[in-house]
């Protein structure tokens, strides 16, 4: 059985990292720790849909001996201070907050604002999107994995296959969240009476997740760099909509569909919809899955000719689903493991 620890494990993606690997078969949880709770019974904090007797303990490295992989369902700049630490266990680290999913340290420190503590950390780690080609191979072998951010999966599963079709540099990314993916933490957006029946858009321009989108995109195509991206709040509870407008160099529906089809079809959680037919985010929910559909306008002007839309749920695929999955194959499972 594999031993897990969480840090954490008292947030929302904490609190679905339990429920998925309660149920994975190769699995036993060793370690649930949470500052805020530490010594209390974890159901006497969250209410589970099982039976579970464990108890919260503190975060120190001590409390983690013994694991084989930890993942940090943690705000930003928690991985990167233990992280190390583990390694030298010789303990595998999934990390679900953005200590290590951009290279770049120094851009990485302008947008969080942190002095990153473990940079030799960054180069050894492995960008945890299963589906992206090539990456598969990395995360098995890697020690420590950066588990990509909400937005950022719902947008690159979309993007991928086609970011060599695109004559035109320009990407706008129209993205809408659950209120869960904010976190389980006091703030006035999300008080019942500013969320409730509400939408809006925020952090136009400043949002964490776009260096992280840029980033990934230019590894594919240093060229497609003009990226717009624009992330909204909505009342839903949880669930990412993204839809996605580009001009493509390409001849029709029928050979977009073909391009996502053989790209994803070893992929067992994205599926391409069929023509016309658009997904809604209920249809994800509680899944690790990734809905994809495509619509093709045949424009006569130089403008926007295919519209991308892209619907994970925020706490399963866009966190602690996909951090299961790259789990999997970080262990030499299959990757479907406990996530269907």
């Amino acid at each position: 059985m594999i031993q897990v620890g969480i840090v954490g494990a008292s947030g929302y993606t904490g609190e679905e990292l339990i429920k998925i690997l309660h149920r994975h078969p190769n699995v036993e949880l060793r370690a649930l720790t949470s500052s805020k709770n530490a010594s209390e019974k974890v159901k006497d904090v969250l209410i589970l849909d099982f039976s579970y007797e464990g108890t919260f303990c503190s975060p120190d490295i001590e409390n983690l001996d013994g694991c084989d992989v930890v993942f940090f369902a943690t705000p930003n700049g928690v991985a990167m201070g233990m992280a190390e630490k583990l390694i030298e266990r010789d303990i595998k680290v999934i990390d679900i907050s953005a200590d290590y999913r951009i290279k770049d340290i120094e851009l990485w420190e302008k947008w969080y604002g942190l002095k990153h503590l473990s940079p030799k950390l960054v180069d050894l780690s492995v960008y945890g999107l299963p589906e992206m080609h090539g990456q598969r191979q990395k995360i098995a072998s890697s020690m420590i994995v950066g588990n990509p951010g909400c937005y950022p999966t719902a947008a690159l599963l979309a993007l991928l296959p086609i970011m060599n079709h695109l004559p035109k540099q320009n990407i706008i990314i129209d993205a809408k969240s659950g209120i869960s993916g904010a976190g389980r933490n006091l703030d006035s957006k999300k008080l019942f009476a500013a969320g409730e029946d509400n939408f809006q858009a925020y952090s136009v321009k400043s949002h964490r997740h776009y260096p992280e989108i840029l980033s990934i995109l230019q590894t594919v195509d240093s060229a497609n760099s003009d990226v717009l991206f624009v992330p909204h709040l909505s009342s839903m509870i949880r669930g990412i909509f993204s839809s996605i407008y580009v001009k493509v160099s390409l001849d029709g529906q029928n050979e977009i569909t073909d391009i996502y089809q053989k790209y994803y079809k070893n992929s067992p959680f994205v599926e391409i919809c069929n023509n016309d037919l658009f997904p809604r985010v209920s249809d994800v929910s509680n899944t690790n899955k990734c809905l994809i559909s495509l619509k093709y306008v045949d424009n006569k002007d130089d403008t926007v000719n295919l519209v991308i839309f892209s619907v994970i749920d925020n706490l399963v695929k866009g966190a602690s689903g996909q951090a299961v999955q790259n789990m999997n194959i970080m262990f030499n499972l299959d990757e479907k493991t406990g996530l269907i």
